[in-house]
């Protein structure tokens, strides 16, 4: 009996392999117009395999193909005598029937087909499309409604018929029936195709008369999540992103959601720099979800961190605000103690004091207290000491430093935090003149799995061998790396009086546009805006391929946009970076910025 099942499967396993070969061969005939040869092979393929449909219309149409229109007539009139359902094959025929010049018959065939539609679903819609494909839309359209009319369970047609009034440009249409789709299926998930196909088709007068018919239909079906659901991203894609927000935390408030919804909203927001917006979307979070949801610790730290990233911008922002933001972190972590959940909350609130309340004493020891915590997660506590590494750099004990990181980097060998650690250890070395060591550190890392970690290797590998050269003079680089410590340390006059000294001392160095990307930098942190664009702008004008040109076209862009309102400005240098500099890392970004400022949606 074993035998013979093996035989069988052998014989089965051969037979399938030779349908597969053969099916190969027909499809390369095919598709190389080789039509005449193609033909038997279908024919073939179709008599043995249990009289597949897909093997018939491929014969047929290479029989129609090659011009045996006679023969391609009495094959298909067999094949819907045998099989009188199919009433797709009656496109077939017609399509063939115009070929000859013979409309008329075309015309009673497509008729023909529209006439017989029962409530058989599957044959609907291979009937539509069947017209689609031969671009009969008109005909298709017709067929989808009579699925409205005939099939019970006919949602998916209301879908079918929108997508084929938006391949008609009929947006009015598409519309009127997407929204008919949302209110049979009102789920939560339908939303998402209609989304999907929204976005590749309608400008913003059309997104316009969307927001305003889906307004009314929320008014008749208050309790249709879909329609409230798209409407939110309508609100979206037309910037409103405060009306977005009531949206979505109105659906997560009456179906009784996790939150999910609301946090990725929160976290776009973010990302759109609607900072006040994404805080209140995480406030709801707070206020509303429980402390075993997913999303609640994650909500209170983001939410905390947008609060003080306000402030920071914010030019009339004074003490008093920043200790009211130190309160709440103290309140958190008191209410929640000091685990991992809440250990993000502790390196917040360390960072908040060391560089916002400029206490780098208390923000040392806050980190201290949690490093010592045995029970905090190795991760965690690989978090907390590289910031107090940082927080050491400040004060100027850059050996701590440097023993911090490196215990990070022993620690986590593999991953973003070993890297992390690395780079910052070869970044001390570089400040402390050993520029050796420094960019054999930096030549490791170039592969590095974070991309910006990787740039930064790669930017400062380069800029020290650009900067050496050939003569292997160190002094003006050692002075320049001791200006960029400075900066870091925020002693910004010290910064530019050695940066100043170096074409003092070294008349002829070759670092000018750095010296200037310097300076612009420090302009930028005590609010110098005119000087610091008047740097950017040197820069580009006298060194347009050097390695700082791009970084300074891009922050040059940012001032004109965020500082001085200039938004055309702004368009027109990001735009030249990513087509004069197409190669830089910046490229992508300063596109996806002139697509904004020109009111493209950019998912």
């Amino acid at each position: 009996m074993k035998r013979i099942l093996i035989i069988f499967i052998y014989i089965f396993t051969f037979a399938l392999n030779a349908n597969a070969q053969l099916s190969k061969l027909a499809n390369n005939y095919f598709n190389n117009g080789e039509y005449e040869k193609a033909a038997p092979l279908y024919k073939k393929l179709y008599l043995e395999n249990n009289y597949n449909d897909m093997y018939f219309i491929y014969y047929y149409k290479s029989l129609m193909y090659d011009e045996k229109y006679e023969k391609a007539i009495d094959a298909i009139k067999k094949q819907l005598k045998a099989k009188p359902n199919q009433l797709y094959l009656l496109v077939h025929e017609g399509n063939l029937y115009e070929k000859i010049n013979n409309q008329d018959e075309a015309n009673k065939l497509y008729k023909k087909a529209i006439d017989k539609i029962g409530s058989d679903k599957i044959q609907i819609i291979k009937l539509a499309n069947a017209f689609k494909e031969y671009s009969y839309y008109d005909y298709a359209k017709l067929a989808y409604e009579k699925g409205v009319e005939k099939v019970d369970d006919n949602i998916l047609f209301l879908m079918y018929l929108g997508e084929l009034s938006s391949l008609k440009n009929d947006y009015d249409k598409m519309i009127d029936y997407y929204i008919a789709y949302l209110k049979k299926s009102n789920n939560r998930y339908s939303g998402q195709n209609i989304k999907s196909k929204l976005s590749k088709s309608l400008a913003k007068d059309k997104m316009l008369l969307l927001r305003k018919k889906l307004i009314g239909s929320i008014q008749e079906n208050p309790d249709n999540v879909s329609l409230i659901d798209v409407l939110s991203w309508v609100y979206l894609q037309l910037g409103e992103y405060e009306k977005a927000r009531r949206q979505i935390t109105a659906i997560d408030r009456r179906f009784g959601e996790n939150g999910s919804r609301v946090f990725k909203f929160a976290q776009d927001a973010y990302k759109a720099e609607k900072y006040s917006t994404a805080a209140k979307a995480y406030q709801y979070i707070i206020d509303n979800k429980k402390r075993n949801s997913p999303y609640f610790m994650k909500s209170i730290r983001l939410y905390l961190n947008i609060t003080s990233e306000i402030l920071v911008k914010d030019t009339s922002t004074t003490e008093e605000d920043f200790l009211g933001i130190e309160k709440q972190y103290n309140k958190f972590i008191a209410d929640y103690g000091i685990g991992d959940q809440t250990a993000e909350l502790v390196i917040e609130l360390a960072k908040l004091e060391a560089l916002n309340l400029h206490d780098i004493d208390k923000g040392i020891n806050t980190l201290k207290d949690l490093i010592k915590r045995n029970y905090i997660s190795d991760y965690y506590i690989a978090k907390a000491k590289i910031v107090l590494g940082d927080f050491y750099m400040l004060k100027g004990e850059i050996w701590e430093s440097s023993l911090l990181y490196s215990q990070v980097d022993k620690d986590f060998k593999e991953g973003e935090l070993g890297e992390l650690a690395r780079y910052k250890n070869a970044k001390l070395y570089y400040y402390k003149g050993d520029f050796e060591w420094a960019q054999i550190i930096f030549d490791i890392l170039k592969p590095a799995t974070t991309k910006k970690i990787s740039n930064d290797a790669i930017e400062s590998s380069v800029f020290i061998t650009e900067t050496i050269g050939e003569d292997s003079i160190v002094e003006p680089l050692q002075m320049f790396a001791e200006s960029e410590l400075l900066i870091y340390q925020n002693k910004f006059d010290n910064a530019i009086s050695t940066l100043d000294s170096i074409n003092f001392l070294y008349p002829k160095n070759n670092l000018e546009d750095d010296i200037w990307y310097m300076k612009a930098h420090i302009f930028q942190k005590t609010r110098k805006y005119n000087l610091a664009k008047k740097m950017y702008e040197q820069i580009i004008e006298k060194y347009p391929d050097e390695l700082r040109t791009d970084n300074s076209i891009f922050e040059l862009a940012q001032l004109y946009e965020d500082i001085f309102g200039d938004k055309n400005m702004a368009k027109a240098l990001y735009e030249k970076l990513f087509l004069d500099y197409d190669s830089s890392t910046l490229a992508v970004e300063a596109r996806k910025k002139y697509r904004e400022l020109s009111g493209e949606n950019v998912q």
